[in-house]
C-alpha cells in the first residue's frame, strides 16, 4: 500500500495526549503501510519516495467515525415506515427483508456503505441480517463489505427462541392469523448445532483481525435466545478473541419478559451467564435500572446509543448521562435506515448531545459535544474491539476524513469539536481514507461504482414485496394488533 502525505491541514487528533493534543491548527499526517506514522511536523526526508501528496490547506482532518450499530438489509427501506410501534415495525421489516437473493443482500450492503462513506464513517458493525440466513447470504455480505473498502464487523444475528416481544402479551392470535403464522413460518429458529456451524464456519472463512473484516457472534436479543445459545456465543467469542454484539432492552415489554423468565433483570441474568464483559456491546439499552448500570460499568460492557431510531419508534430514551456518570463506555449507532431513514452519524451525534437537556435542569449533567464525538470515535472503537482506530495518532490505523472548511457549516471556523457535532451534517466530507487507502475523494466514491449500485437498488424493494406479498399482507395484519 502506497504512502500518503497530508500536508498543511487543520488536525483534530482526539489522541491520548488529552486536551492539549487534540487540535493542531496546521500540520501534516504521514501514512505508511496503512498506519499513521507521524502527526504534526513531518520531516520531508522521512516521506517515502512515490508517496501520494494531499494538499490539506482548507481542510480539517479528523478520525473516521464508527457506526457501532446498523443493519445493512434496511438500506432499501428508507421512508417506508412512520408512526409504527416497535412490534409493528419488526413485522413489516421482516416482510421487507425475507427471502432475499445473494445479489439483493450484496446491493443493500453496498448501498448502506455508500451513504456511510460519504458521511465520514469508516467503520461499522453490521448486525446482519433481519432473520434466518445461510452461508450464501454471509458470503454476499462479506463480499460487499470487502468491495466497499470499509472496516466492518459482520455481527451474525442469531436466535433459537420465539420473538415473544413482538406478539400480543395479553391475548392469543386470532384463529386466522394463527393459521397464517403456522403456514408462513417467518421466523423459524435453527437448531443450535446448525447455528454454531454457520458462526464457526464464517469465522474460519472471513474473520481477519489484521484486515478490515471481522466476524462476531451477535444474538439478535437475549429475550429471543436460549441460555444455551447465549453461552455458546460467549464461548465462541472467548475462544476466538471476538466481541459479541446484541440488542438489549430496546422495549419495555422485554423487561417484563426477563422478570417472568428469570426472576431478575436481563442484565443480571446475562451477568449470571458470564456474558457481561468488555467483549459485549449492547445496542439501545434503554430500560435499565441504576443497579444494572452499575453492572454494565463494573464489567466494561459497551452500550451503543441509537437516539434517532429510539425516538422514531417511541421505544424510550436511554439514560446515557447516568451511564457516563457511572463510567459506562458508550458508543453511537445510527441503527438501520428502515428505522432512522439514514445512516448519518453526524445527526446521531447531535441528537446524543441534546436529547437529555430539557429533562435535566443541571447543565453540568448535560452531554457535551466532546462526549458525543467520543461516543462516535473512541467508544465505537471499543465496541468493535479495536484499540488502534478512532484517533489520529502514530501507530493507529489510518482512518482519516477530510472536511472542507469552505462550507457554511465551518464558516467561520470557531471550534472543531462543537462544529463537528452541532453544525456538520456530513455534507462537508471531501476525502475518506480507510487503512491508508483513499476511498472517497472530492466527495465522490472512487473505489467502486456508487452510481451503478444506486441504479440497481432502486427497483429492488418493490420486487421483494411482490415476491413476499403473502408475508407482507400477514405482517400488515400483525402490525394492526399494535396500534
Amino acid at each position: 500500500m502506497s504512502a500518503v502525505h497530508i500536508k498543511d491541514a487543520a488536525i483534530l487528533t482526539l489522541d491520548t495526549l488529552g486536551a492539549a493534543g487534540r487540535f493542531i491548527e496546521r500540520g501534516d499526517i504521514l501514512i505508511d503501510g496503512g498506519s499513521i506514522r507521524t502527526v504534526g511536523d513531518v520531516d520531508r526526508q522521512s516521506v517515502p519516495t512515490g508517496a501520494r501528496v494531499i494538499d490539506g490547506r482548507g481542510f480539517l482532518a479528523a478520525p473516521g467515525l464508527v457506526n457501532a450499530h446498523t443493519h445493512s438489509p434496511g438500506a432499501l427501506s428508507a421512508g417506508t415506515q412512520d408512526g409504527a410501534s416497535h412490534p409493528a415495525f419488526m413485522w413489516l421489516n421482516q416482510a421487507d427483508t425475507s427471502g432475499r437473493t445473494p445479489r439483493e443482500v450484496y446491493v443493500s450492503a453496498m448501498l448502506n456503505a455508500t451513504q456511510m462513506l460519504l458521511g465520514g464513517i469508516t467503520t461499522a458493525i453490521d448486525h446482519f441480517p433481519a432473520q434466518n440466513f445461510g452461508p450464501e447470504d454471509v458470503a454476499a455480505a462479506v463480499q460487499a463489505h470487502r468491495d466497499s473498502g470499509m472496516r466492518t464487523v459482520l455481527g451474525l444475528r442469531v436466535f433459537d427462541d420465539d420473538f415473544a416481544d413482538i406478539f400480543p402479551a395479553d391475548q392469543p392470535l386470532p384463529p386466522g392469523l394463527a393459521e397464517e403464522l403456522k403456514r408462513l413460518a417467518p421466523l423459524p429458529p435453527k437448531p443450535l448445532a446448525e447455528t454454531r456451524a454457520i458462526i464457526e464456519g464464517s469465522i474460519e472463512r472471513y474473520h481477519d483481525p489484521r484486515g478490515r473484516i471481522t466476524v462476531f457472534p451477535a444474538p439478535t436479543n437475549p429475550v429471543r435466545c436460549s441460555d444455551e445459545l447465549l453461552v455458546m456465543c460467549r464461548d465462541i467469542a472467548d475462544r476466538h478473541d471476538l466481541g459479541i454484539h446484541t440488542h438489549l432492552l430496546e422495549s419495555k415489554v422485554q423487561v417484563a419478559i426477563a422478570e417472568r423468565r428469570y426472576g431478575c433483570s436481563m442484565v443480571k441474568h446475562l451477568e449470571d451467564l458470564g456474558l457481561l464483559s468488555s467483549r459485549l456491546s449492547c445496542a439501545h439499552t434503554i430500560w435499565v435500572e441504576p443497579e444494572d448500570i452499575e453492572r454494565l460499568a463494573a464489567h466494561g460492557v459497551v452500550v451503543v446509543h441509537n437516539p434517532e431510531s429510539n425516538l422514531k419508534l417511541g421505544t424510550g430514551i436511554a439514560p446515557i448521562a447516568q451511564m457516563l456518570a457511572k463510567g459506562v463506555t458508550v458508543a453511537l449507532g445510527t441503527d438501520g435506515a428502515v428505522t432512522n431513514d439514514n445512516v448519518v452519524m453526524h445527526e446521531a451525534m447531535r441528537l446524543a448531545a441534546m436529547l437529555n437537556r430539557t429533562a435535566t435542569r443541571d447543565r453540568r449533567q448535560w452531554i457535551t459535544a466532546a462526549q458525543a464525538l467520543d461516543m462516535a470515535t473512541r467508544g465505537g472503537a471499543m465496541a468493535v474491539q479495536r484499540n488502534n482506530i478512532g484517533r489520529i495518532e502514530p501507530g493507529c490505523r489510518a482512518d482519516v476524513v477530510l472536511y472542507d472548511l469552505a462550507t457554511p457549516a465551518w464558516t467561520p471556523f470557531n471550534d472543531p469539536v462543537r462544529q463537528m457535532v452541532f453544525a456538520e451534517t456530513g455534507a462537508s466530507v471531501d476525502t475518506v481514507i480507510v487503512d491508508g487507502e483513499v476511498i472517497v475523494e472530492g466527495g465522490e466514491v472512487k473505489r467502486f461504482d456508487a452510481a451503478a449500485i444506486l441504479a440497481e437498488a432502486k427497483p429492488m424493494l418493490r420486487a421483494i414485496r411482490e415476491r413476499n406479498r403473502d408475508l407482507y399482507a400477514f405482517a400488515q395484519k400483525m402490525a394492526e394488533l399494535f396500534p
